[in-house]
């Protein structure tokens, strides 16, 4: 759960390492914090929560050392508490982090997939002790998913009936659906029509077509093809060869990783960006079941590299959603090179801001697995973890000028108890006249192998009243809430919080 909660900005006197640019629209400006404390190779996914409630963002890392940290945030800095409260120092490689309250007790517990070679790995699950330590339950709760090796797990609820489901991603077997039974869990993956043994990575769920329910994007790996399964009141069809999505004819070494889901161009409609090795895509949503692809048109081709997670940012608060997306390229010698790009979001076409000449572009383009933006400070602008499995972790503090910054408004958007998230909601803004300003997800999963529990941002190119419409899938279907006449002046440092109506 997220508490409202005032916040005074935080002096930058505590940040460590300098990497800013001139902070002009459109230009990254950016600070490493703490490099001391996030210092160590090997990292892989990252998620951001406030695991305790005290109202401030907290962040788990996994490690392929099989340590699980967990830096606890107070708005000026981490602390590793992970240990102390029971998440793992050493073990099984961990590759990938989810956040959510699957007991609606309000305190997010924590999945942590891994991997070993040749030896099968497992799953874990750490239920939170209402912010006071974590217990492993997996198995108990059914979830352990032996044989897995899996990037990607999201918490979703698939059937609109107001429990948490938990989605698992598989590299190697197939993918699993397990559905939430009252707190326990149940796999219902060949009974929904999910069964599916291409090579999964990434995982998107949204409501492409709108008729209330979340549908599944998968990106696969080695040369398989991709798969879109949409829901049919919570049975599941690949439509993906129908959208041409599904790229078939890849070689071996081709696939797709990670995606991302945000409406780049403020039309109202979730649009699609696939990170893949040899060509990564970006679906536009025309509305009606139907996208298109068009990443050569908006300038976000990445071409003849090794792409592996994005995840979409208003990072300097113009109202339109950047792009972060990271990667490798080959070299003469064949070896791995981290690299990155930051596709600022121009409204009519995206341009990299991470260009040669950038002092940023040194410190960003090492990141090559976790891309997870949050505004961890509470100060209305975006922050941004990156992790590495060479360079270890990087927190970035974002350094726009402080009333652009406070240029912006955070709403939580909450279940009917007002305790837990409702990941694949979705909040549109408004201003007065009725014109569209933008729509966020309530996350769902992307970046790499993390689900952020966190409030949605939107970046406002004024600074006026708004009207907010979230949009709940329920059993009854879309179902829609509005909050008007809101001024964004009175939520500086606070959020917005919607608590879904009982029906």
């Amino acid at each position: 759960m997220w508490k409202r909660r005032a916040h005074e900005a935080i002096g930058l006197g505590l940040l460590s390492v300098s990497a800013a640019t001139a902070a002009t629209p459109g230009t990254a400006s950016f600070e490493v914090i703490q490099p001391e404390l996030f210092q160590g190779a090997h990292s892989v996914s990252a998620s951001w929560a406030d695991f305790d409630g005290d109202g401030w963002l907290d962040l788990a890392i996994a490690y392929e050392t099989g340590e699980v940290r967990l830096y606890k945030g107070n708005g000026s800095k981490f602390v590793n508490v992970g240990a102390v409260l029971g998440l793992p120092s050493r073990g099984d490689s961990a590759r990938s982090v989810a956040w959510g309250d699957y007991d609606g007790d309000g305190y997010p517990d924590l999945y942590v997939d891994t991997l070993v070679e040749p030896i099968p790995s497992r799953s874990y699950l750490y239920h939170n002790e209402r912010g006071k330590g974590f217990v492993e339950v997996a198995k108990e709760m059914g979830v352990d998913d032996p044989g897995s090796s899996s990037r990607q797990a999201s918490w979703i609820d698939y059937d609109n009936d107001g429990h948490l489901d938990l989605f698992v991603a598989n590299r190697i077997e197939t993918n699993h659906l397990y559905r939430n039974e009252d707190g326990h869990f149940k796999d219902v993956t060949r009974q929904v029509g999910l069964t599916d043994v291409r090579r999964t990575v990434g995982a998107c769920w949204f409501d492409m077509d709108q008729d209330g329910d979340l549908d599944l994007f998968i990106g696969n790996q080695d040369g398989d093809t991709d798969g879109f399964y949409r829901n049919d009141g919570g049975h599941f069809v690949d439509i993906a060869p129908e959208l041409h999505m599904d790229r078939p004819g890849r070689r071996l070494g081709v696939g797709s990783n990670m995606c991302a889901v945000g409406d780049y161009d403020n039309d109202g409609k979730l649009d699609l960006f696939v990170a893949s090795y040899n060509y990564s895509a970006l679906y536009h949503n025309d509305g009606g079941g139907h996208l298109t692809e068009v990443a050569k048109l908006q300038g976000v081709a990445i071409e003849g590299a090794r792409m592996v997670s994005a995840e979409w940012a208003d990072y300097d608060n113009d109202g339109r959603l950047d792009l972060y997306v990271a990667g490798y390229t080959v070299d003469d010698n064949g070896k791995l090179v981290p690299k990155d790009y930051l596709f600022h979001n121009e409204g009519d076409r995206f341009v990299n801001a991470l260009t040669a000449d950038n002092p940023l572009t040194q410190i960003m383009s090492k990141a090559d697995h976790a891309v997870q933006w949050a505004d961890y400070d509470r100060d209305g602008a975006l922050d941004l973890v990156l992790t590495s499995l060479e360079g270890g972790v990087t927190v970035l503090h974002n350094l726009l000028p402080s009333q652009t910054r406070r240029r912006s408004l955070e709403i939580s958007v909450l279940d009917s108890s007002g305790l837990t998230t409702r990941p694949g909601s979705e909040v549109r803004l408004y201003d007065p006249s009725g014109a569209l300003l933008g729509t966020r997800l309530v996350a769902t999963g992307d970046g790499y192998g993390g689900q952020s529990v966190q409030p949605v941002h939107f970046g406002l190119s004024r600074m006026t009243r708004v009207n907010v419409e979230v949009t709940y899938l329920t059993a009854n279907g879309r179902k829609v809430q509005r909050v008007d006449n809101v001024d964004p002046r009175k939520f500086i440092g606070k959020t917005l919080v919607v608590r879904q109506a009982v029906e």
